[in-house]
């Protein structure tokens, strides 16, 4: 019988794996072999290079400006997503009787496509038509040009980031605040404890696992930002804007370079497999303490 059940067990198995092999698996080692020979989809012979192409890679002044934009955007953005999502989470914890109005709106930016929001910041911040430098000129300043200047395009960018995904951080910490338990704020209350000691020795400790859970979630989404930034600046001026999703698809399909391209790939699969693993981690832990407590 058990026999038969194992059987059973591998015959159901078996197609899920092939279809994993080819959706995934396939796709993984074409891409490893396409790294490590001068491929060219233009020429029909791929001679074997290596590492040369990793080599090359690590001699690109563009590709250590991409990792600098990419880890300027986890950084900056992180600390203001985080901050602005926290005091709209609390402020909408306050106002129950509001949440139901607010909540949908704030939410509308995260359901925008990125393209879209792309197109809609070029009008935005346009030079000479665009509604920002219109009230700028208004108060008196002079128009300033945001996708010219290497720092404004980069808080460009920045803005428009905000504006799409502070919602999705503000969501994830208000349903954590709503989980949390009422008795360790009435013991707070019952001891006089101040509404900053309360925020701070109860509220901060207790969502810490829903902060480290934000963080792993918005790392793992801005180490692949490429939609608003090639539409918006196209990794400009220069390569001031451009991060390493922008710089593997430019060395791809615009320089035909695919070995450069898959070799950054690869490269970016180490940070990428950290953060996918630690976020596992955390969901098995997070379902581990659940059925504990149950």
């Amino acid at each position: 019988m058990t026999l038969t059940l194992k059987r059973q067990a591998t015959f159901l198995v078996v197609p899920t794996v092939l279809i994993l092999a080819l959706i995934v698996i396939f796709p993984l080692l074409f891409s490893l072999y396409v790294a490590v020979t001068g491929y060219d989809i233009r020429i029909p012979e791929h001679p074997f290079v290596g590492i040369g192409n990793f080599k090359n890679l690590l001699k690109q002044s563009d590709f250590y400006n991409s990792l600098y934009v990419t880890g300027t955007l986890i950084v900056v953005e992180l600390i203001i997503e985080l901050l602005l999502g926290l005091i709209l989470a609390l402020l909408l914890l306050q106002l129950p009787g509001a949440r139901k109005f607010f909540q949908p709106i704030l939410l509308i930016p995260m359901m925008v496509m990125p393209v879209v929001i792309g197109y809609v910041g070029r009008l935005v911040f346009e030079v000479r038509s665009g509604p920002i430098n219109y009230f700028l000129n208004l108060l008196g300043f002079e128009s300033l040009q945001w996708h010219a200047s290497p720092t404004l395009a980069l808080i460009t960018v920045l803005i428009l980031r905000l504006w799409q995904w502070t919602p999705f951080v503000m969501a994830v910490l208000l349903a954590g605040l709503l989980s949390l338990p009422v008795e360790p704020y009435d013991s707070a209350q019952v001891d006089g404890a101040s509404a900053w000691q309360t925020f701070r020795y109860l509220t901060v400790p207790m969502l810490r696992p829903v902060i480290t859970l934000v963080v792993i979630m918005r790392t793992l989404e801005i180490l692949q930002t490429f939609d608003i930034i090639y539409v918006l600046t196209m990794g400009g001026p220069g390569s001031r804007t451009m991060t390493v999703s922008l710089y593997t698809y430019l060395a791809g399909f615009r320089y035909w370079d695919v070995g450069m391209a898959s070799a950054a790939a690869w490269f970016m699969m180490i940070p990428l497999s950290f953060l996918i693993t630690l976020f596992v981690k955390f969901m098995e832990k997070g379902e581990q303490q659940l059925v504990e407590t149950q």
